[in-house]
């Protein structure tokens, strides 16, 4: 079995991998009207995708997004939902979220 000392070096070498890899939000809101959800990512870069896509419930109240976990994952608290934002740019940017 592996020492505790060594897994969580592993982790934590596996988390700074993720910071310089990964795309994280600054930034989360909703914009009613176009219905979309709308994220600034690190490096000043914003992506903004159809609500509809996200599996989400249809009428589900999205304007209290928060971003959490050093910006790698949205909340929304009116239903108890996550989402990993670097899923979320992949998505976006194989255009499976296209709309």
């Amino acid at each position: 079995m592996e020492a505790l000392d060594e897994t969580i070096a592993r982790a934590f070498a596996r988390g700074e991998a993720a910071l310089r890899r990964e795309p994280r939000a600054l930034a989360a809101r909703y914009d009613a009207a176009s219905r979309r959800l709308v994220l600034t990512l690190d490096g000043n870069v914003e992506i903004a995708m159809p609500a509809a896509v996200l599996g989400l419930p249809a009428n589900a109240d999205l304007s209290d997004v928060r971003v959490e976990g050093g910006g790698f994952d949205l909340y929304f608290p009116a239903f108890d939902e996550g989402a990993y934002v670097p899923d979320l740019c992949r998505a976006a940017i194989e255009h499976r979220l296209a709309a």
